[in-house]
């Protein structure tokens, strides 16, 4: 598989970004990718795909893995899905879009969806409880998939974070967040709440790429992730603007329509 590193790192570029986000968990994975394939150079080559794919639309990041996929041989077919799917499943949470793109990328691969579909379930069987399936919000204020909850509404959110004794200040630092992003970004930007961090997207991306911030809940601190990035902040006075800028350049790079 050596020859088509190039073509590797096209897919896993592409299914790392099927739900806007290139985040801890799946840099480690990267790493261990490149240790365990024994091909030096993958990890940085997927993450040069990533660091370009804003430039990309929908149908060309779409072109490129068809065309990435036909690289391979019917041998190293089922390996290159594999290796997609485990590095969706990275961090621990997988949304109807990254399942739309594994079954895109089966189609491109001659993998069967029978097939696809059984190597997908066995892999979030082990998984054992340890994944979040993000879904869409409409039909209630939570969701509870496998003993994970998502939340839809900042106040059943703020309910959790009040019944688990998250720290008071962190909570309001938290609101802070959230207010800014809906003053910010109205209806441009959509705010995705779960136990563990909040995630900012865009609702008008000019790619596959849509989530311009990861805001991780630590035990005394939250953790602004975006752009590559790294910011922590403990009370809502520390949220400044140099953040708030960086992140609404993110968005404005990510989305069609700019603030």
């Amino acid at each position: 598989m050596k020859e088509n590193i190039n073509e590797l790192a096209n897919i896993l570029a592409v299914s790392i970004l099927a739900d806007g986000a290139f985040d801890e968990d799946e840099n480690q994975l990267l790493d261990a990718l490149e240790s365990d394939s024994e091909l030096p150079g993958l990890a940085s080559s997927i993450k040069q795909v990533i660091s370009m794919a804003h430039l990309f639309t929908d149908d060309q990041l779409t072109d490129l893995l068809y065309s990435s996929a036909e690289k391979f041989s019917s041998e190293d077919k089922p390996k290159v899905f594999e290796a997609a799917v485990s590095t969706v499943l990275a961090d621990g949470v997988i949304t109807e879009a990254e399942i739309g793109n594994i079954l895109t990328l089966a189609e491109a691969l001659d993998v069967p969806i029978e097939k696809a579909v059984a190597r997908l379930l066995f892999q979030v069987q082990e998984k054992e409880g340890d994944l979040l399936v993000d879904v869409e919000a409409e039909l209630e204020d939570f969701i509870i998939v496998g003993g994970r909850t998502r939340f839809t509404s900042w106040s059943s959110f703020e309910k959790m974070l009040d019944e688990k004794k998250y720290p008071s200040e962190l909570i309001e630092a938290l609101k802070s967040v959230n207010e800014w992003t809906e003053q910010t970004f109205g209806a441009n930007a959509t705010i995705n709440y779960t136990p563990n961090f909040m995630t900012l997207a865009c609702v008008h991306p000019v790619s596959r790429a849509k989530t311009f911030c990861f805001v991780r809940m630590k035990n005394d601190f939250i953790r602004f992730e975006y752009a590559g990035n790294a910011d922590d902040i403990k009370y809502s006075k520390e949220f400044l603007s140099s953040i708030k800028s960086g992140i609404t350049e993110y968005f404005n790079q990510l989305s069609s329509v700019k603030i």
